[in-house]
C-alpha cells in the first residue's frame, strides 16, 4: 500500500465515515508517517517494516502469494490478525497459547468462509481481488479479480456463491466458487457498503450508503439469487452504515447513523416479502452495528453517538429503553445461547472496554477494561470465550463469559491493529 492509498483511505475516514472514529483516522496518518519512514530508510540503504493499517473491522488478511494463513481443520481455533505486520497468528481456545504464526500481508477488507469452515474467501482492496485459503492446509488458490475496491462479501447458504461489494464500481461481483470465476457485475447502488443474504439463499440485499460525505439518503438493492437480477432500490435513511438479517430471513434493519452527534438515530425495517421499508424507528445518536438474539425476537442496536445500546422487539417495532454502556461503543456480538451481549467500547484510543449485557433484564454489568483501542471481537463457538482485539498495544484480551473477566492479554509482538478471526 503506498502513501497515495492511504491518503485516499484517510480522505473517506475523514469525509465519508466520520463514525469510524478518532483511532481509524489517527491510525492511517500513522500509516503515512511509516511510508514515509520507510522510503527514507530504504533510500539509506536500512531496512524498515511494512506497515498496512486497518481502516475498519476486516475479518482477515490474506495476499494472494505467497504464504497463505493455516486456520483449519476449522475445529474452533481462534486467530488473531495483526495488520502492521501482515500475519495471523493461531491462539488456542480458552487458553490463550499462541501457536503458528504466518505472514498474510494486509489490506483486506471483508472476509467470508464457506458454510462448512473449510474455505476462506478473503477480498483484498488494494489488488481488487478475493484470494481463497484452503483452512485445513492453508493453500492459496489462485485470486480472482472483481471490482474496485471490494468492502463487503456474502456466501449463499448453499456454498455455490460469492457476492462482492466493490464500493468504488458502484457493483457486486457474484463468484461462481464451484469453478472460481466471476459472473457479470450487478449494478447497484452508490457506494455499496454492506451484503446480506436470506437464509433460504433466495435474494442478496445490497446497502448502498449513497452520497460519501453523508449528507443524503442511502437504499437497499434487493438481487434475486437465482437470476442474478437487482430489485428497485428500497430508500432507507441518513448515511445507512450497517444492516442484519433476522433467523427466520423476514426483516432486514438498515442502521442510518447520521448525522452521528445528533440527538436520535432511526433503523429502517425491510419487509423481505414485499421488499418495501417500514417506518423508521428511533434509537439513539449514530446507530453503527446490529446483534439479534438467536430466537429472532429481538434486535440490539449499537449507538455510537450516545454510547448505549437500544433493544428493538421485532414483533412490535417498538424500541426500548436505552442500556448506557462505554464511550464510543462500536462492535457487538451474542454468546450463542443470546442470553449475553457484549459491547466494545472504543474510548479515547487508550482506555477501551467491554460491556457485557444480560438480555434477560437489558442491564448492563461492570465493564471490562482491555488495553489500548479494542477494534474487534469474537466469541467462540461454544460460547465460553470472548476474544477482543486492540489496536497500540497489539494484543487480544481473553474474556471467560461465565465470569465476564479478562482471562489476559496475549501480546502479538506488533502494535496492531489487531482482528479476531473465529473459525467455525
Amino acid at each position: 500500500m503506498d502513501e497515495t492509498r492511504l491518503r485516499e483511505l484517510l480522505d473517506d475516514a475523514l469525509a465519508d465515515e466520520p463514525p469510524m472514529g478518532q483511532v481509524a483516522q489517527r491510525a492511517l496518518r500513522a500509516g503515512l508517517r511509516i511510508r514515509r519512514r520507510r522510503r527514507i530508510l530504504t533510500a539509506a540503504g536500512v531496512a524498515a517494516a511494512v506497515a498496512a493499517i486497518s481502516v475498519g473491522i476486516a475479518t482477515a488478511t490474506a495476499p494472494p502469494i505467497p504464504q497463505p494463513p493455516v486456520l483449519g481443520p476449522p475445529d474452533g481455533f481462534i486467530w488473531a490478525l495483526d495488520n502492521s505486520a501482515g500475519t495471523a497468528t493461531a491462539i488456542t481456545p480458552g487458553t490463550g497459547v499462541l501457536g503458528k504464526r504466518v505472514r498474510i500481508g494486509g489490506d483486506a477488507a471483508a472476509v467470508s468462509f464457506s458454510p462448512d469452515g473449510r474455505i476462506m474467501y478473503v477480498a483484498h482492496d488494494d489488488t481488487n481481488r478475493v484470494t481463497p485459503v484452503n483452512a485445513a492446509t492453508g493453500a492459496v488458490g489462485r485470486p480472482i479479480k472483481i471490482g474496485k475496491f471490494p468492502d463487503a462479501m456474502a456466501i449463499t447458504p448453499d456454498g455455490k456463491t460469492a457476492y462482492v461489494a466493490n464500493i468504488h464500481s458502484n457493483t457486486v461481483t457474484p463468484i461462481n466458487l464451484v469453478t472460481r470465476r466471476t459472473g457479470t457485475p450487478i449494478k447497484v447502488g452508490i457506494r455499496p457498503r454492506v451484503i446480506v443474504i436470506t437464509p433460504d439463499g433466495r435474494t442478496a440485499y445490497v446497502l448502498n450508503q449513497n452520497q460519501p460525505t453523508g449528507g443524503g439518503y442511502g437504499s437497499v438493492t434487493p438481487i434475486t439469487i437465482a437470476t442474478g437480477r437487482p430489485g428497485p432500490p428500497v430508500e432507507v435513511g441518513n448515511s445507512p452504515l450497517a444492516m442484519a438479517i433476522t433467523p427466520d430471513g423476514k426483516t432486514v434493519y438498515v442502521a442510518n447513523s447520521g448525522p452521528i452527534r445528533g440527538t436520535t438515530g432511526t433503523v429502517t425495517p425491510i419487509a423481505t416479502a414485499t421488499n418495501t421499508a417500514g417506518p423508521p424507528i428511533r434509537v439513539g445518536a449514530g446507530p453503527w452495528a446490529f446483534a439479534i438474539t438467536p430466537d429472532g425476537r429481538t434486535v440490539y442496536v449499537v449507538n455510537l453517538g450516545s454510547d448505549s445500546v437500544t433493544p428493538i422487539d421485532v414483533t412490535t417495532g417498538a424500541a426500548g429503553p436505552p442500556i448506557q454502556v462505554g464511550r464510543n461503543p462500536q462492535l457487538i456480538v451474542i454468546t450463542p445461547d443470546g442470553k449475553t451481549l457484549y459491547v466494545v467500547n472504543v474510548g479515547n484510543g487508550h482506555d477501551g472496554s467491554v460491556t457485557p449485557i444480560d438480555t434477560g433484564t437489558n442491564t448492563a454489568r461492570k465493564p471490562i477494561p482491555v488495553p489500548g483501542s479494542p477494534l474487534s471481537i469474537g466469541i467462540s463457538p461454544d460460547g465460553k470465550n470472548v476474544y477482543v482485539g486492540s489496536f497500540q498495544p497489539g494484543a487480544v484480551t481473553v474474556i471467560s463469559t461465565t465470569t465476564n473477566r479478562a482471562r489476559h492479554s496475549v501480546l502479538t509482538g506488533q502494535r496492531g491493529p489487531i482482528t479476531v478471526v473465529v473459525a467455525p
